[in-house]
């Protein structure tokens, strides 16, 4: 590894270097609580890999992430547990801020940055001594080049790794140009804190704590995933297919297994599995494919806002009603950005929240009707976004159960592509481990020999996107072999198609 020398930072937009202590924001109390009782388990690692084809100006690179090092304060804080609980406060940028490490000599370049990747993020950083990002440049051979920069989940959610890798390319095009930058739109921390501590305050808090009181106090879906006293509901006894005991139904061939009160699935010799290092397979939806399901779930009219992430949901719904024998009350959670105000939609922060919507799933009717029905929970639970209704409690610190669900995590909010003169090709490293399988979801971008493709998919019969979606399941180790998960992966397309091509037959019909 040969760091090179990193010029002088530009001026931050805080000039104060260090801060004084300052409490967790709400979306980063969880983190803080779980890597404090696993602090030898890389859970929250993260990394992002940018690959850049062109002729990359080292300099300018150098210049762009001191300069975003420099602007984004979450990435210089420090934590640490006081007699008051956890706090952070702000710490100079780390130096040097960029690494350079030579791979053109290696046979396989990119096999070894991704080894390299890989081991770094198996990892543990340890808050209150490390910085809590880090940024390399691998050099993989003539006008390519590998950028990859690794996070702690405690400083940046995926909108805000979004938001920061999109203020990089601004910067560094603007450096490469020659031209001075934009002024960044990001408001320092404390902003957000107080825009936080005032919602507390608020109607709208309660309104929203109101709002998921009534979800979790409503009947409850036969999956186990709550009851009329909330979702910490004691179990009855010795009724494995009671709403406390449910029992998940892993395909055709695989034993059903209890799920016990951490929601982790019971093998037959009682032990609960935990959660594990993840199997993961992929799928890529083409444009065709993608615009055909999102008609399917939209039946006639235009689509509403949202409509994607909705018909992926239902969609997930509908396979696991499949995969857990029947039960028409599912529970699918739904990571959410959580912003609402412009200063957050701004800056890269950790502020994201999982909200667990309760679906009902009835085999009597459509595809569409459910994507409909998704839809209103779907819109229904973003306008509470911003309270716990799962994780700890900003104020009480208490732990509240998150229901035993499939996760749907929909990132299509931006994907970058261009990096300067240089194409970026983005690959994520997903965080942490697996209770069961979660399902993340991607924009796709056509290649640049697919543009022609492209424009027809734009203004062809019923208006196709002009992007494709790459699938990601994800699998607890634990529970799933890498079979299992391909299964997994095959009865979900098998349930795309089928709903896709006849959206107008009950759901029974396609199972």
């Amino acid at each position: 590894m040969t760091p090179e020398t990193s010029p002088a930072p530009a001026p931050p937009t805080s000039t104060r270097a260090r801060g004084r202590p300052r409490h967790l924001a709400a979306a980063q109390y969880g983190i803080w609580e779980s890597q404090r009782h696993a602090p030898a388990v890389p859970l929250h690692e993260c990394g992002v890999a940018l690959t850049l084809t062109g002729a990359l100006d080292r300099l300018a690179l150098h210049r762009a992430v001191a300069r975003a090092l420099g602007e984004t304060e979450t990435l210089r804080t420090r934590f640490h547990m006081t007699p008051h609980g956890p706090r952070r406060a702000l710490v100079p940028p780390p130096l040097p801020v960029l690494t350079v490490t030579d791979l053109r000599h290696e046979a396989d370049p990119e096999a070894v940055a991704d080894a390299r990747i890989r081991a770094d993020l198996a990892t543990v950083t340890d808050l209150a001594r490390q910085d809590p990002c880090a940024h390399e440049l691998f050099l993989l051979g003539p006008e390519r080049a590998l950028l990859y920069f690794r996070y702690h989940h405690i400083v940046l959610d995926g909108f805000g790794q979004y938001l920061y890798l999109r203020r990089l390319a601004e910067l560094y095009e603007a450096f490469e140009s020659g031209r001075a930058p934009t002024a960044p739109a990001a408001v320092p921390l404390e902003r957000l804190a107080a825009d936080e501590a005032a919602y507390l305050r608020s109607p709208q808090y309660a309104e929203d704590a109101a709002y998921w009181h009534a979800e979790r106090s409503t009947t409850a879906p036969p999956d186990g995933s709550g009851g009329p006293d909330g979702p910490d509901a004691p179990p009855a006894a010795d009724a494995p297919d009671s709403p406390g005991h449910p029992a998940a139904a892993d395909g055709p061939g695989i034993p059903r297994c209890p799920v016990a009160a951490d929601g982790h699935a019971v093998p037959p010799d009682g032990h609960a599995a935990p959660p594990g290092p993840a199997v993961s397979r992929t799928a890529v939806l083409t444009p065709h494919r993608l615009g055909t399901l999102l008609a399917a779930g939209r039946g006639e009219g235009p689509a509403p806002v949202g409509h994607e992430a909705a018909t992926l949901i239902a969609a997930t719904a509908v396979w696991s009603y499949d995969r857990h024998g029947g039960r028409t009350g599912i529970v699918v959670n739904l990571p959410v950005t959580a912003r609402r105000s412009r200063a957050e939609l701004d800056t890269p922060a950790q502020l994201a929240n999982e909200l667990p919507l309760r679906l009902a799933v009835d085999p009597d009717t459509s595809f569409a009707a459910l994507v409909r029905h998704t839809g209103v929970k779907v819109r229904e639970a973003l306008r509470h976004q911003r309270h716990r209704a799962v994780g700890p409690s900003p104020r009480t610190a208490e732990p509240v159960a998150t229901p035993p669900a499939p996760q749907v995590n929909v990132m299509t909010f931006g994907a970058l592509s261009g990096f300067g003169s240089c194409r970026a090709t983005c690959r994520q490293y997903p965080v942490g481990l697996v209770a069961d399988i979660d399902l993340n979801v991607y924009r796709e971008l056509p290649a640049p020999n697919e543009g022609r493709e492209n424009e027809e998919v734009r203004t062809g019969p019923g208006h196709l996107p002009p992007y494709g979606l790459r699938l990601e399941f994800r699998a607890n180790s634990h529970r799933h072999r890498p079979d299992d998960v391909s299964r997994h992966r095959r009865r979900f397309l098998e349930l795309l198609d089928a709903v896709a091509g006849r959206p107008d037959l009950p759901l029974a019909r396609h199972l």
